[in-house]
């Protein structure tokens, strides 16, 4: 997994981040109105505001005037993106996938835009649980190979797992630091056995 999933789940793995997250989706906002928003210190706001900044979660978007003391630093969100986790009997996945916004503008009453809100959450709900089902397939297909593999010795069965889980030989051949011809070899006696 790479530096980027890991800092993601690093910021979501705290619950105080995880609120502020979803506080500053709404709107830009500072430590101490975080701070009463969300029922914890200032202090520890701004420890987490440190945290993710640096994770590049959020960015500063200028200040704001304070009648009891310095400037107040405002805060808003950015790195948008989606997670995706596959945690199964076989195997584990962790995606990160951009967003695509469209290129046109979002108009329509605010009835039709809730409308169109409503439908877009039934589709996702739809995909969803389909991308389950289709999981569950791989779960048992990956299971089913695994059981076969498990004819082979210790290095001959690390080498068909790890294609089993990327399903390319140069990265196989990277991870394990064997030439991508022998890989192929080896899969192709796997494939071929009965």
């Amino acid at each position: 997994m790479d530096d980027e999933l890991w800092n993601i789940l690093m910021a979501l793995e705290n619950n105080t981040r995880r609120e502020m997250l979803k506080t500053l989706a709404n709107y830009d906002s500072y430590a101490l109105e975080l701070s009463k928003m969300i029922g914890v210190s200032q202090q520890a706001i701004n420890k987490q505001l440190d945290i993710l900044e640096k994770l590049g979660f959020i960015s500063t978007s200028g200040n704001i005037p304070s009648t009891i003391g310095p400037p107040r630093k405002v805060y808003r969100s950015m790195g948008f993106s989606t997670i995706t986790i596959d945690y199964s009997k076989n195997f584990m996945e962790i995606k990160k996938s951009e967003i695509n916004y469209p290129d046109s503008d979002v108009t329509g009453s605010t009835v039709d835009l809730i409308g169109e809100l409503k439908s877009i959450n039934d589709g996702i709900e739809t995909i969803d649980k389909k991308r389950g089902e289709l999981v569950g397939k791989k779960d048992l297909i990956i299971e089913k190979l695994r059981e076969k593999a498990s004819e082979y010795d210790g290095f001959y069965r690390k080498v068909i797992y790890e294609y089993l889980e990327k399903l390319d030989f140069s990265e196989v051949s990277e991870e394990i630091g064997l030439p991508e011809e022998m890989i192929e070899k080896i899969i192709a006696k796997f494939i071929s056995s009965r």
